[in-house]
């Protein structure tokens, strides 16, 4: 995969939407830069809504 090629970036973050997931939910700062910017640069609208529960849920476990 090469970033210069956006249909494999697409491809790799379809194939991979639960890892891009946990690596949200459950990575360092890093790991959690490098997932956002698989989505932002490959995803569609319904992962960035996935994204966002995630966030959410994150967000009010905190809360707790």
């Amino acid at each position: 995969m090469t970033a210069d090629d956006p249909e494999e970036v697409q491809e790799f973050v379809a194939e991979n939407r639960d890892l891009l997931g946990r690596m949200l939910a459950h990575g360092d700062t890093e790991a959690r830069g490098y997932a956002l910017a698989l989505l932002a640069n490959g995803g569609k609208t319904d992962d960035f809504e996935q994204v966002q529960r995630e966030f959410d849920k994150l967000r009010d476990a905190d809360e707790e």
